[in-house]
């Protein structure tokens, strides 16, 4: 199954500046907001960490055993 295509709809983000700083929170669904963050930079690199533990728990089924 390794070679096996696999692709995954992630779930969207919603950013917005305000007067302390960045926030994001998921755009449906739980409006839990993280922050305030400083720049763009870390709140799309705290984005890219979210999703990234998205997709390891999607793709974790089919992983095979090491």
């Amino acid at each position: 199954m390794l070679n096996t295509k696999r692709v995954y709809a992630l779930r969207e983000w919603t950013v917005e500046l305000r007067a302390r700083g960045w926030f994001y929170f998921r755009t449906y669904g739980e409006k839990e907001e993280k922050g305030p963050y400083r720049s763009m930079a870390s709140v799309t690199l705290m984005i890219a960490r979210e999703l990234l533990r998205e997709i390891t728990r999607r793709d974790a089924p089919h992983q095979l055993p090491q």
